[in-house]
């Protein structure tokens, strides 16, 4: 990453409850996207960041302690032995990625001080059995394979896969022959044209979000078609990996709080699943409390949300993953440019067993990107908690995470600096909004999401196909 005049990179990880460290982890945070804004804003925030040490020093665990009471624990899951050590494990790796494109990886790093050393992109929209079999990634001219092989060891990339194509799921027995192993055949080309661009070590996603009903290779609506689901994607697992150079980690990925189906009844079995994921929202179709310190905590425990997915992967020996998750202006109880959730999200992360986790910066559908233009709270909170957790840095070390308490010092640091410097922010000129879409990732308005390169087949992939 480009050192910027006066930014000091973030080489070293660091643990426990220094005020000095906690002050300067937040203040490099600030500086990273204060510094163009003027002299006036940066010194007042530097005025501020002097007090944060002793504030932090003062702090108490009483976020990060209620959400430990609310939130379960979970166990290491072994991690797999034939993946390079700077990738993601099946264990308790706590990569952090996001959900972007290469080209927009300094742009990226620059608005939150983060270095990204994992992309998760998407490659779910495909009209034709020929056209998923060789994904938009894996072809020659696509910007995720010349990133990828500029550093195999190092940089990670997570792809989202449907099951089926678009044509099949006009066919009314899909799941069936799925799950009898009919399609095993297209799922051998994907994993060898996927080895064959050298992407090999690629996380997938496939059928992600299957338990919604806005794609076309939903889980349907009865226990017959569950259990064929489940069974389909243990089918197109066992192909994948039956292809000579297949290292993929397989994310049997749900959304939140959506459609209250048992998850043993499509769960394909250990033996299938590397990593068990969920993708979770600033939003809700519950009621929950406004943005503020208990409002985390509630989502968390909704049914189908974090409190259950840890759990239901602990108890089969798997890490948890959150493949996408941001702050929302859209869908029920959305709570908009909130720190309080970044924060929550964090502490959750810090204190169990996730192999990655993805913020969706697309700018779509009402989720905030990571932008201090669009969402500076957001952007702070995220900063300050990702650099803490020590998820990622400059030279592309993973860490395991830091202790309640060590968050909290940065979570206080961050809160005296907030306040004051919100105001700031607001006064120099600098305008928070949001670009309003329909739709709502929440549990009864799901969206339409972005997508970005261009299909095989030429179709610009951002153009993604309607919902019925």
């Amino acid at each position: 990453m480009n050192n910027e005049a006066g930014v000091v990179p973030c080489r070293h990880q660091w643990r426990g409850t220094d005020p000095e460290k906690a002050s300067y982890l937040v203040r490099r945070a600030w500086v990273k996207y204060l510094g163009s804004i003027g002299w006036v804003v940066l010194a007042t925030t530097c005025l501020v960041v002097g007090s944060a040490g002793v504030l932090a020093g003062a702090a108490s665990a009483s976020v990060v302690a209620a959400l430990g009471s609310t939130l379960p624990s979970t166990s290491s899951a072994p991690s797999a032995t034939d993946r390079p050590g700077g990738l993601i494990q099946q264990g308790d790796s706590k990569t952090t990625c996001i959900s972007d494109g290469p080209a927009q990886l300094a742009r990226d790093m620059r608005n939150t001080g983060v270095e990204y050393n994992c992309v998760e992109t998407f490659s779910d929209a495909d009209p034709t059995w020929a056209d998923w079999v060789s994904p938009w990634i894996a072809g020659s001219g696509a910007p995720f394979v010349a990133w990828v092989r500029a550093d195999p060891t190092g940089h990670q990339l997570i792809d989202t896969q449907n099951v089926i194509p678009d044509s099949e799921a006009s066919n009314p027995d899909w799941t069936g022959e799925c799950a009898a192993g009919d399609y095993d055949n297209y799922a051998t080309q994907f994993a060898r044209n996927m080895v064959a661009a050298g992407l090999g070590y690629t996380v997938i996603r496939l059928g992600h979000e299957m338990n919604g009903n806005w794609y076309k290779d939903s889980l349907g609506d009865t226990p017959t078609e569950w259990a064929q689901w489940g069974q389909c994607f243990a089918q197109e697992v066992t192909a994948m990996r039956a292809v000579a150079g297949a290292h993929f980690l397989f994310d049997w990925n749900v959304n939140s709080n959506y459609r209250d189906i048992p998850l043993a009844d499509y769960y394909p079995g250990n033996a299938y699943v590397d990593i068990i994921g969920i993708d979770q929202y600033d939003n809700s179709g519950y009621p929950i409390p406004a943005p503020g310190t208990h409002r985390f905590a509630a989502l968390a425990a909704e049914p189908g949300g974090l409190n259950d997915l840890v759990a239901f992967a602990a108890a089969h020996g798997k890490p948890l993953s959150i493949p996408e998750w941001g702050t929302t202006t859209e869908g029920l109880n959305a709570g908009g440019d909130d720190p309080y959730y970044v924060e929550g999200m964090a502490a959750f992360i810090a204190s169990h067993d996730i192999a990655y986790e993805s913020y969706f910066d697309a700018n779509d559908d009402g989720v905030l990107p990571l932008d201090p233009s669009v969402a500076p709270l957001t952007v702070s909170a995220y900063s300050a908690s990702i650099i803490a957790i020590g998820a990622s840095s400059t030279d592309g070390a993973v860490t395991s995470g830091i202790d309640a308490a060590s968050l909290e010092v940065v979570r206080r640091a961050h809160r005296a600096i907030l306040l004051p410097t919100s105001g700031a922010l607001l006064f120099g000129g600098t305008a928070i909004f949001a670009r309003r879409r329909r739709g709502a990732k929440s549990k009864l308005a799901p969206p339409k999401w972005a997508r970005w390169g261009a299909h095989s087949s030429g179709r610009p992939q951002h153009l993604r196909r309607e919902r019925p």
